[in-house]
């Protein structure tokens, strides 16, 4: 079992959608946190693989894109100049660097409204200030 997030790494980082879908099912299924620790995903394209409940720790997103879905938990990690334009999210994120992040009037932190709504969580992370003002606007929880 172990060996099977490595796999999926190494097809995300390859782009190979046929060989991601090979190792995760049905080995991880549709629900269940697919969990990659210490893992290089830095200048990834994430547009073929909808990334919901994809966990992330320890790990390099740097300059990664198309990262959409939700929940995607990030811990420990780095995921500066991240390019979310056009994303529709929910990210709970913890001790997590996500300065030069780059988002667009599409780019969505938060589903629904009221006390329904789905809302991303960024606890302890570093965010540049216009960034951070971006996220509180629409109601991401901020600490």
């Amino acid at each position: 079992m172990s060996h099977i997030p490595h796999r999926i790494t190494a097809a995300i980082r390859a782009n190979d959608l046929p060989a991601y879908q090979r190792e995760r099912y049905p080995v991880i299924p549709d629900g269940e946190t697919v969990r990659f620790v210490d893992e290089d995903f830095s200048g990834v394209d994430f547009d073929q693989f909808a990334m919901g409940f994809f966990g992330f720790e320890n790990c390099n997103l740097d300059d990664a894109k198309h990262i959409y879905g939700q929940p995607i938990y990030f811990t420990n990690s780095s995921v500066r100049n991240v390019d979310f334009r056009g994303a529709k999210l929910i990210i709970e994120a913890k001790d997590c660097d996500f300065r030069g992040m780059k988002y667009d009037k599409e780019t969505q932190f938060v589903y629904g409204s009221g006390k329904l709504a789905a809302r991303s969580r960024f606890i302890n992370c570093k965010l540049d200030d216009e960034t951070r003002d971006f996220l509180s606007q629409q109601g991401v929880e901020i600490s």
